[in-house]
């Protein structure tokens, strides 16, 4: 299958697709810490490659979590001359559909939330496709038949990530239920350590066996607290594959190639293509992928078959658990 990015590199290259090159001047804005193996890291690794590639640099700023100097930060980058503009929190920011407006000449990218504002492209994915990967192995391999869901905060697109894993769940195991949390400490949920961890203990005093984090940075505590706790209790690493700094308590890792859907789209950029205001990736495209840890001693050969089993029939075309999942989380597709 010819994956969605490979079909975007390609319309950027194509002479025969190919508009008139745009003298572009990107600024990508990250809000908190880019530290290894998280969204933004990934995010930092497409823009580097895109520079790699191009030879045009992309000015880089980090900011503290701050959703009023976010906003404030790309209204100057605009005044600047700035476009495309990278936002990559614009999912917890609801003025910023307005920010783009009131800025008609320049070009924004939006991580994860699509607008119908003209000079915004949103990156949106699948992450309910992923997340019910991940619930059918939770759904496997708990003991307690309780489980968890720890988000950052409750936005739409994190009840797009709980909602396929409970759906996941319940198709390996009618008999378990779903806890959920979020942190809720406002723009610092995504790097809140301490309360992500005060979740993870108070899960465990309750039998959940196992924790799906989707929590940015913060996730590492749910991953460390499952670790130090020792046999029996399990976790799932999310955004980047971490499998193998937890090869005994992880099952699996989410992996969400969000460095590969923005050099595409800054490609397409490049090359002077905005046809339209959003491109969508999940598993069939290969930008949403679930990492089974091989190592995990505690996932025997029928686990992984029967994982691997449903990761093809998610990739068909037209398949009865994707348009299930379309229809019970409710993703516009």
């Amino acid at each position: 299958m010819i994956k969605a990015w490979l079909l975007l590199l390609a319309a950027a290259y194509s002479p025969q697709l190919m508009a008139t090159p745009e003298e572009i001047k990107p600024l990508v804005l990250f809000q908190g810490e880019v530290s290894e193996g998280t969204f933004l890291h990934m995010v930092e690794q497409g823009i580097n490659e895109f520079e790699a590639v191009s030879s045009i640099p992309v000015v880089k700023k980090r900011l503290k979590r701050d959703n009023s100097l976010y906003l404030e930060e790309i209204e100057k980058g605009a005044v600047a001359g700035f476009s495309p503009i990278v936002v990559q929190d614009s999912n917890s920011i609801e003025t910023f559909g307005n920010v783009a407006k009131a800025n008609p000449a320049t070009k924004f990218i939006s991580l994860d939330v699509a607008y119908d504002v003209p000079n915004i492209l949103g990156l949106t994915f699948n992450h309910a496709e992923g997340a019910y990967v991940i619930g059918f192995i939770a759904g496997l391999k708990t003991r307690t038949n309780h489980v968890g869901f720890i988000g950052a905060i409750d936005i739409p697109v994190l009840e797009n990530f709980r909602c396929g894993y409970e759906l996941g769940l319940k198709k390996a195991n009618s008999n378990a239920r779903l806890s959920t949390q979020y942190i809720n400490n406002g723009v610092l949920s995504w790097d809140d350590l301490e309360k992500a961890r005060a979740l993870a203990l108070q899960m465990v005093s309750e039998q959940v066996d196992i924790i799906f984090p989707v929590a940015g940075f913060a996730s590492k505590a749910v991953m460390d607290t499952m670790k130090n706790l020792g046999p029996g209790h399990f976790s799932f690493g999310i955004d980047f594959n971490l499998n193998h700094d937890y090869p005994n308590t992880l099952l699996a890792s989410f992996e969400k190639r969000s460095d590969k859907a923005i050099f595409a789209a800054l490609m397409l950029l490049k090359n002077g293509i905005w046809n339209s205001n959003e491109k969508h990736f999940g598993i069939k495209q290969g930008i949403i992928n679930v990492a089974v840890n091989q190592d995990n001693p505690s996932l025997s050969k029928k686990d992984k078959e029967l994982i691997s089993d449903l990761i093809i029939q998610l990739k068909g075309k037209n398949n009865a658990i994707s348009r299930e999942i379309i229809t019970q989380c409710e993703i516009g597709r």
